[in-house]
């Protein structure tokens, strides 16, 4: 992660055209000069907006950052102006989607920079007019068989039922969540657990990764 240090400037505001199925989340911060950015990865398709389907999840990872220091707020995908998903030579659209949560032994990898260490998959698609980017069929599958691994085979209705919930019960679980789970200083090492969290059951499934997690 480029993480919290780094990102692109917010200008505009969002195009209305993206995640507009499934609806996605991101992460932003003031920099030293106190203009708002994205909170970014670097992967093999350069540095790119790091995206989550659960606003738990994003508001997990800010909280992890705000425990060192760091503060970001969570917001809409859809309300960031569409340049923040462009990918380098323009001509696409490109998002790091979050899928779950690396773990070793049951304990959640931190970071240097404070961002739990996670499983990601880059998605990128060919900008087209009128622009639309959201979640593909691939990346739904992918995430299909991670919540199946675990169980939850409704895990799109929860994030549905969370969208409704007043910001003091999603603050309740994300406290919940994170008091749940140990944690440990990510050194490098690669494990193949992922961890998902259920914000409807409030509990947390540890299952095998389909590769390896950006630690």
């Amino acid at each position: 992660m480029l993480g919290y240090g780094s990102g692109r400037r917010v200008e505009g505001r969002g195009d209305g055209a993206f995640f507009t199925g499934l609806p996605a989340w991101v992460l932003a911060f003031r920099d030293r000069n106190d203009e708002a950015r994205i909170v970014m990865d670097l992967t093999e398709a350069g540095c790119v907006v790091v995206c989550f389907a659960s606003k738990v999840d994003a508001l997990i990872a800010a909280t992890c950052l705000r425990r060192m220091g760091r503060y970001c707020t969570v917001l809409p995908a859809g309300t960031i102006p569409a340049q923040q998903f462009r990918d380098a030579d323009g001509r696409g659209l490109v998002a790091d989607v979050h899928l779950g949560w690396a773990t070793c032994g049951g304990r959640l990898l931190i970071r240097r920079d404070g961002m739990p260490a996670r499983l990601g998959r880059v998605m990128h698609h060919w900008a087209q007019e009128p622009l639309r980017f959201g979640f593909d069929r691939d990346i739904l599958h992918e995430m299909d068989r991670l919540h199946e691994r675990a169980g939850s085979f409704a895990w799109r209705e929860t994030l549905q039922d969370v969208s409704t919930w007043d910001s003091v019960r999603v603050r309740r679980v994300v406290d919940r969540a994170l008091g749940l789970i140990e944690v440990a200083r990510a050194e490098g090492s690669q494990c193949g657990e992922v961890a998902l969290f259920d914000p409807e059951f409030e509990q947390w499934h540890l299952v095998p990764g389909p590769g390896p997690a950006d630690v």
